[in-house]
């Protein structure tokens, strides 16, 4: 989706309100002491810290500043105004000296809403470190953007020094002054900060999400951690808002983050390969341990650890599968995020999906990057059959339709599920309300900001995002939702980009050791390409098994990486090759696709023959003047564009649409769509207009919120049992005698003579005019004619599109090849289906 960067929810300050604080002389960061005097001090062996009246301290080691600041503070909504610690009013008698500690209360007010929070600090020296509670409570009911606490480290001591946020991120405190102002972000339960080997280290006694930014663009000559207590939303009077933190000036401790730890020198050899079992089934999950070693830096590098499966099937076929490394993750929530934890298990695992039944054989075979090369003798086990119909395909009967490997035709019903925030709950809460309302697709997104496994620096893979993947496409299995993958998002190295998620330090740019310097070069540097080659065989390695992966897509909205209207030829080229070579590496060969901003459509991309499926992208927006009108009636403005994507004769779905804000967010008037008029519009009109499958509505979360899945309840109910791959299917020249109804038709040849798939809908009601309550006058009566059906005898059945549920059966005759039929009282419209008797 174009634009999309400005609806997504982060980690910290909205940038505009900063900006504009900024300009109008306000600070744009909370402002610690510069100077705090001594009312505490700590001696923590060579360190030192010295504590202020207001709470706020100073560490220091010799002359060297650790620490120069520490403030709690309550934002607003949009960070409009801020109460914190540093600015507020101490209760009368405090702060206070304590046995081993220290303690300070004070109040701060909201600015506006004049909401008070009071503040509680308590310290406690222990064993060379220090304790601290934080607690934040208002004294009415509020809302605010978060509630965090900022620790404030000096440039001059930690530039270029590293840090581990652990166990979700590394990081690098950039000597630069970075693009982003966030360079590092995640769940975490210790911030662990290298100088020169001695570790400063805050421990969270609760896991919370912690942000590291860099405060130079607004004149500040420090990097700030901060702590969320609460990550935002309405907060009830009396709430007790709290964050307990263990400061150790010097630690131990030596964490790192575990993806950073994947080398091995050893000798090249498989040492076991163990079966789940001695029986397989066909079109399901058989996964394979594998006990292997040899020498790599990475094993997320085929030219360095490359491990496949040889499987000799019982037709005599060799299929060659590659293998995946991986590390088990546990998920435990924490305040508003999820922490990914290692669960204790990594190694080398084969996951395979049997084609045929019978006895197979299958032997292991590894080289690593000294050339040394060692395989596994002979295992065998049996496949039997299993209730899976297969794999999804091209038609061989009808290319512009879809059908599994047993030739059951398949029709996509569904929406967009990119998974934001905490994804895998995000699945949970929708993929079943989908399964069970007949819905079978979803497009999900391997994207920075969800489930992204290639991201950092280049060679490391996160595993708790590919963890969070297999949590995904298990759900989908389970509830018969079938996936397009779709493997990037990114549209530029800096700016942008952080605003999904602040860890997002692109692994192909040269400032992070990747091979290019310039977001084109992606798609023409030989290093690049082989990167996403090795991103595609991991993807392939990890979820090709399986059959609910209905395709994959290179990239979403292709069109939108810098530079690309200056050499785009060079991505059609790109797209080219990453086909070929992915089906090549995917022995299951499951659809190729990719996709293009709204309104947009490429003759040299759309006419690769490496690319299966032609998709589409369009909103209605506010600014654009063409769809504002068009998009006034969903339906045809659907209609208009799977009728341009037909014409390439393939398979053509139009995989995202809705309303949108001025600035690609969700439209207000959703909300005044309660009934989801455009959702519904959407839905049917490709039906009647050659797709192979519904429009894809992009707001998964507005269907949830509003219960909107009886919508493909709908769809699903009509189109249950359509002959798609074998009839035939054209555009009829259907009629209607007002023309205040249209009629969409598609008909074609059963094997029991003619069938018709008709649509009738009373052009004046439409979601536009619904929801700005114009007059939608009902038709009152329309004959409708359908041309092109054999002559004989034929059953028509109408359905009620809202509940899903046929409205009656009648007996019609085709005489001359034309059914004709009356319609009355046509207040939305109807679906009609017409079957010999």
């Amino acid at each position: 989706m174009l634009g999309r960067m400005a609806r997504f929810p982060y980690s910290g300050m909205v940038f505009a309100a900063v900006a504009a604080a900024t300009a109008a002389g306000a600070p744009a960061f909370p402002a610690a002491a510069k100077s705090p005097a001594p009312f505490a001090s700590f001696r923590l062996g060579d360190a030192t810290a010295e504590f202020d009246r207001k709470g706020g301290f100073v560490m220091k080691r010799g002359s060297e500043v650790l620490v120069s600041g520490a403030d709690l503070v309550v934002a607003q909504p949009g960070w409009r105004g801020t109460a914190a610690q540093s600015g507020a009013r101490a209760v009368e008698g405090w702060p206070r000296r304590e046995r081993g500690g220290a303690a300070w209360k004070c109040e701060a007010a909201e600015p506006g809403t004049k909401v008070r929070w009071r503040i509680t600090e308590t310290v406690r020296e222990a064993s060379g470190a220090l304790s601290f509670r934080y607690e934040a409570v208002p004294d009415a009911d509020t809302e605010c953007a978060e509630v965090s606490l900022f620790i404030d480290l000096p440039l001059a001591t930690w530039s270029g020094k590293g840090g581990v946020l652990w166990p979700t991120a590394g990081f690098t405190f950039p000597p630069e002054k970075p693009a982003g102002r966030h360079f590092a972000s995640g769940v975490a339960r210790k911030v662990s900060l290298d100088l020169d080997g001695r570790r400063t280290t805050f421990r969270l006694m609760t896991p919370v999400t912690v942000t590291m930014q860099d405060c130079r663009e607004f004149g500040s000559g420090k990097y700030q951690a901060y702590a969320q207590l609460h990550g935002g939303g309405k907060v009830a009077k009396g709430t007790v808002v709290a964050l307990e933190v263990v400061l150790v000036p010097d630690d131990q401790e030596v964490v790192r983050v575990a993806e950073e730890e994947y080398g091995m020198r050893e000798k090249a050899v498989v040492r076991a390969v163990n079966l789940p079992g001695t029986t397989a089934f066909t079109f399901e999950r058989f996964e394979i341990a594998l006990d292997v070693a040899g020498t790599w830096e990475t094993p997320f590098d085929p030219d360095q650890a490359r491990v496949d499966g040889v499987f000799r099937l019982p037709s005599g076929r060799k299929l060659v599968v590659p293998a995946f490394f991986t590390e088990d993750y546990r998920e435990t929530v924490a305040g508003d995020g999820v922490l990914s934890e290692p669960a204790g298990s990594r190694g080398w695992r084969l996951r395979f999906a049997p084609v045929e039944e019978g006895e197979h054989e299958l032997v292991v075979a590894v080289r690593d990057r000294t050339g040394a090369e060692a395989r596994s003798g002979p295992v065998r086990f049996k496949a039997k059959h299993s209730r899976k119909r297969g794999y999804i395909r091209v038609s061989d009967r009808d290319r512009r339709y879809l059908a599994r490997d047993d030739g059951t035709p398949f029709f996509a019903i569904g929406q967009n599920v990119p998974g934001i925030g905490r994804p895998v709950a995000e699945y949970e809460r929708i993929f079943p309300k989908m399964g069970r309302a007949g819905a079978n697709f979803a497009r999900i997104w391997l994207s920075s900001f969800s489930m992204g496994f290639e991201w950092g620096k280049p060679g490391r893979y996160r595993m708790r995002s590919a963890a969070e993947t297999d949590q995904v496409l298990g759900l989908a299995e389970r509830n018969g939702i079938n996936l397009l993958v779709c493997l990037e998002a990114w549209r530029s190295f800096e700016g942008n980009d952080t605003v999904y998620r602040e860890t997002d330090i692109h692994p192909y740019w040269s400032r992070n050791g990747g091979p290019v310097a310039v977001e084109m070069d992606v798609f023409t540097n030989p290093e690049a390409k082989r990167m996403w080659r090795n991103r595609l065989r991991y993807a392939v390695a990890r979820w090709g098994y399986s059959p609910n992966v209905f395709a994959w897509e290179f990239w979403n909205e292709i069109n939108c990486v810098k530079g690309y209207w200056e050499r785009s030829r060079d991505v059609v080229a790109w797209s080219a090759e990453m086909g070929r070579y992915l089906k090549e590496a995917d022995p299951w060969r499951h659809l190729v696709t990719n996709s293009l901003g709204s309104y947009l459509a490429d003759d040299a991309l759309w006419n690769l023959p490496e690319m299966d499926i032609v998709q589409g992208h369009g909103y209605w927006h506010p600014r654009d003047p063409a769809a504002k009108e068009a998009a006034k009636d969903m339906a045809g403005f659907i209609a208009s564009w799977q009728e341009k994507l037909n014409r390439y004769g393939k398979p053509a779905i139009y995989s995202e649409f809705g309303l949108v804000n001025e600035s690609w967010g969700d439209s207000p008037l959703m909300e005044d769509d309660a009934e989801g008029e455009h959702f519904h519009e959407g839905l049917w009109a490709p039906v009647f207009h050659g797709g192979a499958g519904t429009a894809m509505l992009w707001w998964p979360s507005w269907v949830d919120s509003h219960d909107l899945y009886r919508r493909f309840f709908s769809v699903s109910k009509f189109l249950a049992n359509v002959p798609w791959t074998r009839a035939g299917f054209k555009r009829a020249a259907a009629t209607s005698s007002d023309p205040g109804a249209e009629v969409t038709a598609r008909v074609g040849r059963d094997t029991g003579g003619g069938i018709a798939l008709v649509w009738v809908r009373n052009l004046r009601h439409t979601w536009w005019n619904a929801v700005n309550g114009l007059p939608m006058a009902p038709v009152a009566r329309t004959v409708v004619t359908v041309p092109d059906l054999p002559d004989g005898r034929y059953a028509l059945e109408r359905w009620d599109t809202w509940n899903g549920l046929p409205a009656g059966t009648e007996h019609v005759e085709a005489r001359s090849g034309k059914v004709s039929f009356e319609v009355s009282g046509l207040e939305r419209d109807i679906a009609v289906k017409i079957r010999p008797e």
